[in-house]
C-alpha cells in the first residue's frame, strides 16, 4: 500500500465554504431544504422532488409508492450488473428482483432480452385466431398464461447510467409503453449529465440520485428523488412525511463526516483512511438494514452555490475521460473502453481489461503506486451470496464478464498531468 500521495477512486470535493454553509443551515432549518428543493425543480424542469438520507433509501421509498399505485405487481426489472444497493434496495422494499443481461458493448441492458421479458403491446400483438391482410394466413400461436401473466407482475425497470454512462432510456419508454410498468431511472452516479436534450433523471417516470462521498456532488450521505407524475408524487408525500429526520447526535456525526472527508479525500491524506482496514473503503456489501430518513437541513446547507459547482466538477471530468480516451485509443484499442463514454462527466471511467493476469498486475502496481486504479463490483447481481438460489436456471454471461473484466480509473479535479503521466505510463507498461 501507498504512503503519501494516493489518488482516491472517486471523489467529490467539500470545501470548508460548503462546510460552513451547512452549519448555517443547520440554523436555517426547513428553509434550508425548501431552497434546495427549489433549486432542484428548477434545474431539472420538473413538479416534485423529495429529499432524503441516501440514494438507496430514496429507491426505496420509489418502490413502496409503486407499489401502493399498483399492489397486484411485485417484480422490479434491473441490470443483472449494478450497484449492489440496487438489488438491495428491491429487497428491502418487499419485492423481487428481476435480471436481466446486458448489451457486449455497452453497460444498458441487452435489449432483445429484454423485449422478451415484458409484456408485448396490445397494439403488436394477436393472442390467437388468423392474421389479416393480402399475405400468406398465418396461425399466432398464443404465449403460454403462465408466462404472460409473470410479465404482468413487473412493476418497474430500472434504466441505469452507470458511471454516468446514458442508458438508453427513449429506447425502453418504447418497449413499455401501454404496458403499466413504471421506468424508475437511477442516474445514482449521472447528477448533471445530459443525455440528448434532456437531463439525466428526467427521464423515466420518477428518477433518484445519490449525493453520497465520491458521486458527482455529495452531502456527505442522501438522496433526491424526482418526477412529474402526480399520483407518484401524492404517495411520496406521505411516506417521506412519515419517515424520522437526523437527531442531534446523527446531525453531529454527519458534521465530523463532512468534516473528514473534506481533510482525508485529499490525495496528500487519502492514504489515511485506506490503511484502516476499519473503514472497509472500496468493499462492496450487500446490506438490507439502511436507514431512511428525511434529509437534514445541514446536507442541504452543504449544497450552496451547487449548480455552479456541479458544473466545474463535471467539466474537469470530461477534460479527463477525453483525455484517457485518446491515449487508449493509440495504445490498447477500441475495445478496452466503452464508446458511450466520450465527453461524458463519468464519475470513473471503466476499462475492460480481459487477461486476469494483467489485471490483477494493474490493481496491484496501482495500489502500490497509489494511483486510484480500482476493481467494479466484484460479481453480477445473481452471484450475490444473499441471492443465491433465487436466479436458478438462468445466467447472465455479460454481467458476469464485467464483474471478471472491469477496473476505474480516476478522472475527478484531483487527478493532475503528473498523475495522468504516471497512470499512462502503468496502464501501457501493463496492458500494451
Amino acid at each position: 500500500m501507498q504512503i503519501g500521495r494516493t489518488l482516491p477512486p472517486a471523489a467529490a470535493p467539500i470545501g470548508r465554504a460548503n462546510l460552513v454553509s451547512g452549519i448555517r443551515g443547520i440554523l436555517a432549518g426547513p428553509r434550508e431544504l425548501e431552497r434546495f428543493q427549489s433549486e432542484l425543480r428548477a434545474y431539472f424542469g420538473v413538479k416534485h422532488c423529495f429529499l432524503v438520507s441516501s440514494g438507496k433509501a430514496a429507491f426505496t421509498l420509489i418502490l413502496q409508492a409503486l407499489k401502493e399505485l399498483s399492489p397486484d405487481r411485485g417484480e422490479v426489472l434491473v441490470p443483472a450488473f449494478t450497484c449492489y444497493s440496487v438489488p438491495a434496495s428491491v429487497a428491502r422494499a418487499g419485492l423481487r428482483i428481476r435480471l436481466c443481461d446486458m448489451q457486449p458493448e455497452s453497460l444498458d441492458f441487452d435489449f432483445a432480452q429484454l423485449s422478451e421479458m415484458l409484456p408485448q403491446r396490445t397494439g403488436n400483438r394477436q393472442t390467437g385466431g388468423i392474421s389479416g391482410g393480402g399475405g400468406p394466413q398465418v396461425l399466432k400461436v398464443p404465449e403460454p398464461e403462465s408466462a404472460e401473466a409473470s410479465k404482468n407482475r413487473i412493476l418497474a425497470v430500472v434504466p441505469t447510467h452507470l458511471f454516468g454512462i446514458p442508458a438508453d432510456v427513449p429506447r425502453l419508454r418504447k418497449l413499455v409503453k401501454g404496458s403499466g410498468i413504471a421506468i424508475v431511472e437511477d442516474a445514482a452516479q449521472a447528477m448533471g449529465e445530459e443525455i440528448g436534450d434532456g437531463k439525466a433523471g428526467t427521464l423515466g417516470d420518477v428518477s433518484f440520485f445519490s449525493l453520497g462521498r465520491g458521486k458527482a456532488l455529495s452531502t456527505v450521505e442522501g438522496g433526491v428523488i424526482l418526477t412529474d407524475r402526480d399520483d407518484i408524487a401524492e404517495v411520496l408525500r406521505r411516506l417521506v412525511g412519515n419517515l424520522p429526520g437526523y437527531g442531534l447526535l446523527s446531525r453531529l456525526k454527519l458534521v465530523l463526516l463532512a468534516t473528514a472527508l473534506m481533510l482525508l479525500m485529499h490525495p496528500r491524506l487519502f492514504w489515511i483512511p485506506c490503511s484502516m482496514p476499519i473503514l472497509r473503503l472500496g468493499v462492496t456489501l450487500y446490506e438490507t438494514d439502511f436507514s431512511i430518513r428525511k434529509m437534514s437541513s445541514f446536507q442541504a446547507g452543504l449544497t450552496r452555490n451547487w449548480q455552479a459547482k456541479l458544473g466545474k466538477l463535471r467539466e474537469g471530468r470530461k477534460a479527463n475521460v477525453d483525455r484517457w480516451i485518446d491515449v487508449l485509443a493509440r495504445s490498447t484499442g477500441p475495445d478496452s473502453y466503452f464508446h458511450g463514454s466520450r465527453s461524458q462527466g463519468l464519475l470513473r471511467l471503466p476499462l475492460r481489461v480481459a487477461d486476469r493476469d494483467k489485471r490483477r498486475a494493474l490493481l496491484r502496481e496501482s495500489a502500490r503506486m497509489g494511483l486510484g486504479i480500482m476493481p467494479v463490483y466484484p460479481t453480477s447481481i445473481d452471484a450475490i451470496p444473499q441471492l443465491r438460489g433465487m436466479f436458478e436456471g438462468e445466467t447472465f454471461p455479460v454481467a458476469d464478464g464485467y464483474a471478471r473484466e472491469l477496473v476505474t480509473v480516476p478522472v475527478h479535479s484531483y487527478v493532475t498531468a503528473r498523475d495522468i503521466q504516471r497512470l499512462n505510463t502503468l496502464i501501457l507498461h501493463v496492458l500494451t
